[in-house]
């Protein structure tokens, strides 16, 4: 992508600008009254949202990512869509879907002092998935202000219906794993992605002193991040969506992965929320479905 050319077209002036990112792919970095921001078009993926008042990125963004075509970026907040987790139909297609590899095109740009909006776009001849034969456009919308909120818009173009699972990986940065505390999941059923999948059932808080990798059902449409280390709080609430996972890979895990460097567990938790599992959304031809998510930090 032309780097002037799409500030010609959507930059704004003190507020929102297009620059090479690592790997030269294309960010957009956003100041404005409220927060800053950064975002990659590379998987349609804020990879940092920091208040004015915060110290402390609010996002976790690994060192060792990958910026290149083709690899997700490890932190921030991924885009998992038109599936979560393995490929459902084995055909060895990513994890997670496609659309979090590929570039997303920009829809528009607009701020005021104290809030910024971007929207962005990805459609079927966009990217170079082939097994996926489904015409659909997909709408990303960022707000960028005093709290951060993402919404994932899905239209079917197509004649046919058509199913998918989706969700907002966010990687939450935290001072350490071990005093972290998630809440709004007690009394949850979840599968136990780590015990052959295990139906079981959350009977307190969430803690985790060990890996974790959990999907949670019936999902409140509000949970906390609890952080000590850096005293704060982190509100997710969701919209149009039943199903959450808890996250994290732990030492003996993160070792394998090359994309995180072995230390990195003890500062994210991922909790994430989305249309997971049982919670199959099926779209009509003409018809949408949206995913939405707010993330508000409050001082502990």
């Amino acid at each position: 992508m032309d780097i002037d050319r799409l500030n010609i077209d959507y930059g704004i002036a003190n507020h929102l600008t297009f620059v090479a990112g690592n790997g030269g792919l294309p960010f957009i970095a956003i100041r404005n009254q409220s927060a800053t921001a950064l975002i990659s078009l590379h998987g349609g993926q804020i990879l940092s949202f920091k208040p004015i008042d915060e110290n402390v990125d609010m996002l976790f963004l690994s060192s060792k990512s990958f910026y290149e075509d083709g690899k997700a970026i490890r932190g921030g907040i991924p885009v998992c869509w038109p599936w979560f987790g393995p490929d459902p139909k084995g055909l060895q297609r990513p994890n997670h879907g496609f659309v979090r590899t590929h570039l997303w095109k920009v829809l528009s740009t607009t701020s005021t002092d104290t809030e910024t909006k971007v929207s962005l776009q990805f459609i079927e001849s966009q990217k170079k998935e082939k097994t996926w034969k489904k015409p659909f456009t997909l709408k990303l919308e960022f707000t960028i202000g005093e709290t951060l909120s993402l919404e994932l818009v899905t239209h079917n173009t197509g004649d046919n219906p058509f199913s998918i699972t989706q969700a907002f990986h966010t990687y939450f940065h935290v001072g350490d794993i071990n005093q972290v505390q998630v809440l709004g999941l007690e009394g949850c059923d979840y599968f136990d992605k780590l015990d052959q999948g295990k139906e079981k059932t959350q009977t307190s808080i969430v803690t985790i002193a060990e890996e974790i990798d959990r999907i949670y059902m019936n999902v409140d449409n509000l949970l906390t991040v609890i952080d000590p280390v850096f005293k704060r709080r982190i509100e997710i609430a969701s919209q149009h969506c039943k199903t959450g996972v808890v996250w994290n890979p732990w030492q003996k895990t993160s070792r394998k992965m090359a994309d995180l460097a072995n230390q990195d567990y003890k500062h994210f938790v991922c909790v994430e929320t989305g249309n997971i599992a049982f919670d199959l959304i099926q779209i009509q031809p003409g018809g949408e479905h949206r995913l939405h998510s707010n993330f508000k930090i409050l001082r502990h």
